[in-house]
Formats: C-alpha cells, structure tokens, sequence
C-alpha cells in the first residue's frame, strides 16, 4: 500500500536490532511522526496534553467555564486517538479543535472577526474524515482503501457535505442554548446563521473531496506504525 501524506514507512530499529543514528533520516522520521511509546506516540499526542494542562491553569485561576471547554476538548481529543486515525486526519482534527478551543479561552471569536467564519469551515473540514473512520471502526462503512469504484467515491463528498451540515446544525443549536439559556457573549442572528452554514456546508464539502482523494490512492484508515 502506498505510503500516505503524514504516514512514514516502517522504520525504527533495523532487521537486525540496530539503534538508529541520530544523525540519519530515519531518526528524525521517528522523531517527528513516532511511534515513541504507546502512551505518548508522537507530537500530536503531546498537543493533546497541552488541552488537559490548559484545562488545570485555567481551573487553578477560578475560570471553570474555560477549564470546562477545554477539559471537553482533551475528552473529544483522546476519543478520536483510540479511534487510530492516520495522521493527517489526526493532525487535522487537532488544528480544528485547537482553533475553536482557544478562540473561546483567549476571547478571539470577539475580538478577531474572521475567526468564526474560520471556525464554522474548519470544524467540518476537519470533523467529516474523523467520522467516516469512527463509522468504520463500527463496521457500518468499509475502508477507504476498499473502495473500487470511483462512482463510490464520489459518495464520500455526499457523506461529507450531509454529515458537515448536521455538525453545522447542531452547534448553531449549542450557540443558541449557550446565548439564552447560559448568558454567552455570541453575536446570532438569522444572516449570521445562514452565513455560518454555508461555511459548513463549504468545509464540510472539502472534507468529502479529502475523503474521496484518499480512497482514489488506496490508502487506508489505519494509523500506520513505524
């Protein structure tokens, strides 16, 4: 099979139990893409963490709103890890979620105006790949690498446009319960409803086209270890 984008070869230790030089590029391969330890794979994992340890200074700082969020965010984060996403996906979805988590914490959705709208197209973007795998693990979809038919890959951008507008939907429902019901600081409105979901439908459409391209090179939805 193919090596995909942010999927290194096997590597690691030679055939015959050799330590990799440091100074070679195989060292810097396992250095960068893992797999360190079962716990702690690689950088993506350590991104991960930051979230949690985020999470404990803003709770020691008596922000529990923000701690929350983040504290959800590591959750969401550490399911899609057991799900062994390959790491373009992984790394993807933690951008996403980086840029939402942290938009709340650090005020930027009040006080950058373009990054809800940068938000609303990458959450689906990032969200439509992380779900086709989960189905997957399910057994209610094949893998990508299964796919044979290009008239069957063009069905991954219409399970990517209908699930991204369902995650769309559902958080214009979170920010409506989160204005009048929580008391949240979000501008909403009928024009900036209708302008989020045309967002999610465009990113979420993007993530069906990234789908699409990974089965057209047969690449899997496994985390391929080093």
């Amino acid at each position: 099979m193919p090596n995909s984008p942010l999927q290194a070869p096997r590597t690691g230790r030679h055939a015959a139990g050799r330590r990799i030089d440091p100074r070679s590029p195989a060292w810097w391969r396992r250095l960068i893409f893992g797999d360190w330890h079962p716990l702690l794979r690689d950088p993506l994992d350590l991104g991960r963490l930051a979230f949690l340890a985020a999470a404990i200074v803003f709770l020691l700082a008596g922000s529990l709103e923000y701690a929350v969020r983040l504290a959800g965010t590591f959750l969401l984060l550490m399911g899609a890890q057991r799900l062994r996403l390959p790491r373009l996906f992984d790394l993807l979805f933690l951008v996403a979620m980086a840029l939402q988590a942290w938009g709340n914490a650090l005020r930027l959705f009040e006080d950058v105006f373009w990054w809800d709208n940068l938000v609303h197209f990458a959450v689906p973007f990032a969200s439509v790949p992380v779900l086709y795998v989960l189905n997957v693990r399910l057994g209610l979809l094949p893998n990508l690498e299964e796919e044979p038919y290009p008239r069957h890959r063009l069905g991954l951008v219409l399970f990517g446009v209908f699930n991204g507008i369902a995650i769309g939907a559902l958080y214009e429902i979170y920010e409506y319960v989160a204005v009048n019901w929580l008391d949240a600081p979000l501008a909403i409105g009928y024009s900036d409803t209708i302008f989020d979901l045309t967002l999610d439908t465009g990113g979420s459409l993007a993530g069906g086209v990234l789908l699409m391209l990974w089965a057209s090179a047969r690449w899997g939805t496994e985390r391929r270890p080093l």
